[in-house]
């Protein structure tokens, strides 16, 4: 439990470009500047970061994926603000956002179990369920709207 609330406040952001300064303290500048770029894109303008770190050693061999970013906000009302609008990425490939994604910050245990509920998911699709998404550590069905019924069909006016 103290490991979950310590990381209440925390995301991680996947895919998210490093920077190709060779001085630690621009790499560092460039990062901040990026991220700033990233929260406005997605409208969260009036988060406030507390801190963020680049997670991991610094991979120099070319095509090396980057590393992950922990960003600590201010608030978990900030947080869940972020993660809400971190599917507004999606359609950014002109700024390379659209392999970028954010998530929470879990404990190893909540990751192991997300991973173990990921596999099953994916086994039950490749069987042919459709419709499925993980909501609070379980597999369901995504409810189908209906479409809507227009009421003035048939009228003049």
């Amino acid at each position: 439990m103290n490991e979950i609330k310590k990381r209440k406040t925390n995301v991680i952001i996947h895919g998210f470009k490093e920077p190709d300064e060779s001085n630690a303290d621009e790499r560092k500048k460039q990062d901040e500047i990026e991220l700033v770029a990233l929260l406005h894109e997605i409208g969260c303008d009036d988060v406030s970061v507390e801190s963020y770190t680049r997670l991991g050693r610094q991979d120099d061999t070319p095509g090396a994926k980057p590393r992950p970013v922990k960003l600590v906000v201010a608030s978990e009302n900030q947080k869940d603000k972020i993660l809400r609008r971190a599917k507004h990425l999606k359609g950014k490939a002109d700024r390379g956002l659209n392999k970028v994604f954010i998530h929470q910050d879990l404990t190893p245990k909540q990751r192991e179990k997300r991973h173990d509920l990921v596999q099953e998911l994916k086994s039950r699709q490749a069987n042919g369920e459709m419709n499925l998404i993980i909501i609070n550590d379980k597999i369901a069905t995504k409810s189908i709207r209906a479409e809507p019924v227009n009421l003035f069909q048939g009228t003049s006016g």
